[in-house]
């Protein structure tokens, strides 16, 4: 007895499969990091140079939590236009100096998973 299973039925299973895989990441709650003790350093020395994000271009500064906020999705790293263009997952490379070192990045990506806090 031979079974045979299209093309799209052998799609739909390993779609399913992959979907059963997926899961939230794991959100560190130690340490907890803040724009004030951990971010801000990072994008103040890497975004809001003279001629980027410092406020005296047409770019949108970066230098206070507000601003930064415009391009954060709490909670969501992957929503969030900073971290997306910091691991040049948009069409921006930034910052245009060089890319992040694997530590700053991480310090984002666990900032914005904590929720994106100021303090």
């Amino acid at each position: 007895m031979k079974i045979y299973l299209g093309k799209r039925t052998v799609f739909l299973s390993l779609f399913i499969v992959f979907l059963s895989c997926r899961h939230d990441p794991v959100i560190p709650v130690s340490p907890v990091f803040t724009f004030n003790n951990d971010v801000s350093t990072i994008t103040l020395n890497n975004c809001a140079t003279v001629g980027c994000h410092d406020g005296s271009s047409r770019r949108r500064p970066l230098i206070t939590y507000s601003e930064v906020m415009h391009y954060v999705s709490p909670g969501k790293p992957y929503s969030s236009k900073l971290f997306t263009t910091i691991i040049k997952l948009s069409g921006n490379k930034m910052p245009p100096k060089g890319p992040l070192s694997d530590p700053q990045i991480r310090t984002i990506y666990v900032w914005i998973l904590q929720g994106a806090k100021e303090n």
